[in-house]
């Protein structure tokens, strides 16, 4: 419903869009009739005022400038045309570097659009590396290499020790004096848990990270805790309460459950509980400052439910209400909306297009994931979405079609469908390249976090770009720059050694048991320096060579 309000689509040929539509259509008059407004109609209202009377009221320019034209949906195009009306308009996109409009309508821009003049900018040679690496994944060009700049792939065994290189290579960075962490990006392919788990796992390495993609409704501790106190007073019976934690007091919400006013008390019963606090104490300012909206915003229902006759005003009714903006809440995305404080930025490619940072790493440029399987929505299944004529997305298409939005072939596959999406996950990653100015890393693993280990394959497009681009390299092994990475490699190099003196015993391969001895003679006088926490690495150690002996011990 929210995909069809934005673009006013009117499905007439998919009966199931065709319901959808309908139900959106008379969600919006109820709302119009209670003097409410859903955040899809805005465009439409404010096209509505701007081709009314009232529009010099609003309106007082003399001419309008829009950038990043090549994003710009129908929807948006009909706005820009009313809101330039008699003014002078100049629209200014970016060949081949449309991501967003693209998922939903293919070909270039200007295929939709007329102009009384057109004039085409010169496009300069990419005078890094990183920028070639970008025309080359946007355009399959192979330009000569430009000197400057540099562009690595840095691999790893698992997607988590893929995160564990990057945070590392991000301290080594940071270790140089001339840069800061808001120098470096790390880009995901997706929004959501894609983000939010690069985040917990830099931080948790203690990299400062910022992002524009906030936590949602559906991933807020908050709201858990809110939803939870709710279920609890929409239960009548006690015998059928829900279980709850020990930090949820049930006889505060006995107090709850006697106020008359349902916004007023689920307002008393945060407050009281101390709500405001703990979102305060455990989260970081960025994380806080979403979850107070998000509060605020369950705070909304509570007062809509009061002031509509269309809904009952029960806590039953607040329960199946909040529950279900739980369950189908999406990550948002706020770009406009949030300070960032410098720290590392994390985000989908999308969020950074148009902006430059000095390194960017690109996370899990595996096949599974560029190109990886186009996805739409979780409503229908992809087949059944490739026969709707009229989703609201790219989904009827033929070679041209293809042809006439990409200037790349990267797939063998016959299906128009197929191959569009495929080229579009290669726009992606042009954008994400386009980013950095100085480095570029090519982040990927070689085996899925699953019981079955299953092994991944590189991407295509960076398996070809690492063929056809001879300034594409892998990675020089990271400097020990964390603390995290000084135990890895203290536990990892008993392993090796352990691992080295057995092949000497089958495979008639020569150890310097001398240098054997002085290396892990450096090491324990590194740990008697080292306190209380060397005393527990050294146990550490004790413990793995004991296990690899084959003897275990409490």
């Amino acid at each position: 419903m929210g995909t069809i309000s934005w673009q006013t689509v009117t499905p007439d040929e998919a009966p199931e869009l065709q319901a959808i539509a309908a139900a959106l259509e008379a969600f919006h008059g109820w709302l119009a009739e209670h003097g409410h407004m859903e955040r899809g109609q805005l465009i439409s209202e404010a096209l509505a005022v701007l081709a009314s009377d009232t529009r010099n009221d609003v309106v007082d320019v003399e001419a309008v400038l829009a950038v990043e034209f090549e994003e710009f949906f129908p929807l948006d195009r009909a706005y820009l045309d009313a809101l330039a009306g008699d003014c002078e308009l100049v629209c200014i996109a970016e060949e081949n570097g449309s991501v967003r409009r693209t998922w939903v309508e293919d070909g270039p821009v200007t295929e939709y659009v007329s102009f009384n003049e057109s004039r085409r900018g010169v496009s300069e040679t990419p005078s890094t590396r990183p920028a070639a690496t970008a025309a080359y994944f946007a355009e399959e060009t192979v330009l000569k290499d430009p000197g400057a700049g540099l562009v690595s792939v840095l691999a790893a065994n698992s997607s988590d020790e893929q995160l564990a290189e990057i945070a590392n290579e991000i301290e080594d960075l940071v270790a140089q004096p001339d840069w800061g962490y808001d120098d470096i990006a790390v880009a995901t392919k997706q929004s959501g848990s894609a983000v939010t788990d690069t985040i917990e796992a830099l931080e948790g390495t203690g990299i400062p990270t910022e992002s524009t993609t906030v936590i949602g409704f559906g991933d807020d501790p908050a709201i858990r805790e809110l939803l939870a106190a709710v279920r609890h007073l929409a239960e009548e019976d006690e015998d059928e309460s829900p279980e709850h934690g020990p930090d949820l007091d049930t006889e505060r919400l006995d107090r709850v459950s006697e106020m008359d006013s349902l916004e007023n008390a689920i307002r008393w019963w945060a407050t009281d509980s101390g709500l405001k606090q703990r979102i305060a104490d455990r989260a970081s300012p960025l994380d806080a400052r979403a979850q107070f909206g998000n509060v605020r915003r369950a705070f909304r229902m509570a007062e809509f439910l009061e002031e509509t006759a269309f809904v009952d005003t029960t806590w039953g009714s607040f329960k199946q209400m909040l529950e279900r903006a739980h369950e189908y809440a999406s990550q948002q995305n706020q770009t406009s909306a949030t300070d960032l404080d410098g720290g590392v930025r994390v985000d989908h490619l999308q969020a950074i297009k148009n902006e430059s940072f000095r390194a960017v790493f690109l996370v899990n440029l595996v096949d599974g994931e560029y190109p990886g399987d186009a996805f739409l929505t979780r409503l229908f299944p992809t087949e059944r979405v490739v026969s709707m004529p009229d989703y609201p997305g790219v989904t009827q298409l033929d070679e041209g079609d293809v042809d006439a939005t990409f200037p790349t072939t990267s797939t063998a596959s016959g299906l128009p469908f197929a191959q569009y999406h495929t080229e579009h996950a290669r726009r992606q990653l042009a954008i994400g390249a386009g980013a950095a100015t100085e480095r570029l890393y090519c982040c990927l693993y070689e085996y899925e976090d699953t019981a079955l280990e299953e092994r991944t394959q590189a991407s295509r497009f960076l398996t070809t770009a690492y063929e056809d681009l001879p300034w594409v390299i892998e990675a020089d092994e990271p400097h020990i720059t964390s603390e995290r990475a000084a135990e890895k490699y203290l536990l990892s190099r008993v392993d090796d050694t352990l691992a080295e003196v057995r092949r000497a015993n089958s495979q008639n391969v020569t150890v310097s048991l001398d240098e054997v001895e002085s290396e892990l003679g450096e090491i324990q006088d590194l740990l008697d320096e080292s306190g209380s926490r060397g005393a527990e690495l050294r146990e550490a150690l004790r413990a793995r060579v004991e296990f690899a002996n084959g003897e275990v011990r409490r």
